[in-house]
């Protein structure tokens, strides 16, 4: 099913679909009535679940027809040939219903669809409502600025997928699965300035958020929540490498509620780690540690907590103008506005010396601190886990720009796979001191309690294998050429 050039996609909540007919663009007009039969259909072994594609037999008032809609928002893998895979079989059946309404924004058609989707399967029912926003590529600004109307008047809830995958997923007729930002296409253009490729990285990360954000919502996957967060991190990240050229005072907002974001996403990601990689083994020992089933049972409920607060913030309106600021900035960073530009020659500039020059220096401050890693305490042990997280996520986002051959000596891939390795030495220092905070935080004398000291003596074993590590990775590392520039750097 292929979209048109510029669509805005959200939720409802109950009742929605009421209250956005009495708004004050919609309660003088009358809308064509829209209604649909839907069949959702796959093959006896699910192939197209499989895929990540839903197959769906429409009939409407132009005919019968069957779609496939990508079921991660986008498509991740081709959709099974409809010729090509003989008799399938009816998983659901239910209706989408609605009125379609043309409106003016700024001189331009802007078509507005309020509908509900219902869908059954077996003894199972579910109900979603949804808006969707739809104009042509050059009406994007006001098709902006409608929505933007929107969300601050109705609860509009911004939605990585489309209401029939929620319904299907609902219904357990498909399983989202997690997507991690390598799954998703990202090829800059060749001759792309700062500026546009801040754009494609900014989208990309964006991208990675949206296709996870049904996978956390069903909470069946605790990768999910992880993937949600590297895309925030990411993104974040981007903007502090392309922080000389854009303008703080456009920012400060937009940064503000990534803060807001990102704070339910770690709490849920903290406990998640604690519970399955602390916990879960230590509970499977032959004679597990006294208190730890009241210390798991504590943390469960915490992790329930978490995911409800969660769930909270990511059906909030204050998401759907984040993510709607968020596109609107990157538009305006990519047409060069000086509204949100600092340095309008820098964003012009091309993009593959930008990289080779911030690559070069973050590179350098991973070298001058992790030349001394065996004598480095704790603390600067964490500093370059964090440089050397910046410079990996750095060399992610620049790789497209220095295209080498497979298996040449400087490969980008080479580079980032030794950074990937240095991190995860250092990873469990940053872990220790998460879980430890969590059992100082709910044992009321931590170092006096056998779970406590359980969980203490776990993660100083898993340390020191890490650290063992440290200088193989850390050798592995240094002695890699930077794979963008010839000759030393």
């Amino acid at each position: 099913m292929n979209e048109p050039p510029a669509l805005l996609r959200f939720g409802l909540a109950p009742g929605g679909l009421s209250a956005l007919r009495r708004h004050e663009r919609l309660v003088a007009r009358r809308g064509r009535v829209l209604k649909s039969a839907l069949t959702l259909l796959d093959t006896v072994d699910r192939r197209f679940a499989a895929s990540g594609w839903l197959c769906l037999a429409i009939s409407d008032a132009e005919g019968q027809r069957i779609v496939t809609l990508p079921t991660a928002g986008l498509p991740i893998a081709p959709a099974p040939v409809l010729e090509e895979i003989g008799d399938l079989e009816t998983l659901a059946e239910g209706t989408q219903s609605g009125q379609l309404y043309n409106l003016r924004q700024g001189g331009h058609t802007i078509l507005l669809q309020a509908y509900k989707v219902q869908l059954k399967a077996g003894h199972k029912r579910t109900t979603y409502e949804a808006l969707t926003l739809q104009a042509t590529a050059d009406a994007a600004a006001a098709l902006d600025a409608m929505a933007t109307d929107l969300v601050r008047d109705l609860p509009l809830r911004w939605t990585g997928a489309a209401p029939l995958v929620q319904a299907a997923a609902a219904l357990d007729l498909i399983e989202p699965q997690p997507l991690r930002a390598a799954s998703l296409d990202f090829e800059p253009p060749g001759d792309a300035t700062a500026a546009t490729v801040f754009a494609a990285i900014g989208r990309h990360c964006l991208a990675q958020f949206d296709a996870n954000l049904l996978p956390v919502l069903r909470d069946r996957d605790i990768e999910g929540v992880h993937q949600m967060r590297v895309a925030l991190r990411r993104l974040r990240s981007a903007i502090g490498l392309f922080s000389p050229m854009l303008d703080d005072g456009a920012l400060a907002p937009l940064l503000d509620d990534l803060r807001w974001l990102g704070a339910p996403l770690g709490r849920k990601r903290d406990l998640d780690v604690f519970l399955s990689e602390t916990l879960a083994p230590l509970r499977r020992l032959p004679d597990p540690p006294k208190r730890l089933q009241h210390l798991a049972t504590i943390l469960e409920d915490r992790r329930v907590s978490a995911q409800e607060a969660l769930d909270s913030a990511l059906n909030a309106p204050r998401l759907a103008a984040l993510r709607l600021g968020l596109n609107r900035f990157l538009v305006a960073v990519e047409s060069n506005d000086p509204a949100v530009l600092a340095d309008a020659v820098l964003a012009a500039a091309p993009a593959a010396g930008f990289a080779t020059d911030l690559l070069r220096r973050r590179r350098r401050k991973v070298k001058l601190l992790g030349s001394r890693h065996a004598e480095l305490d704790v603390p600067a042990l964490h500093d370059l886990r964090i440089r050397a997280k910046k410079l990996r996520y750095a060399a992610e986002f620049f790789r497209p720009l220095f295209r080498h051959r497979k298996g040449q000596k400087k490969s980008p891939r080479r580079f980032i796979d030794a950074l990937a390795h240095l991190q995860d030495c250092l990873g469990m220092l940053n872990d220790a001191d998460v879980g430890l905070r969590l059992v100082r935080d709910l044992l009321p004398v931590p170092d006096q309690d056998p779970a406590a000291a359980a969980i203490a003596a776990w993660f100083a074993g898993r340390q020191q294998l890490q650290l063992a590590q440290l200088g193989e990775a850390w050798e592995s590392f240094a002695a890699l050429q930077p794979f963008w520039k010839d000759g030393k750097d």
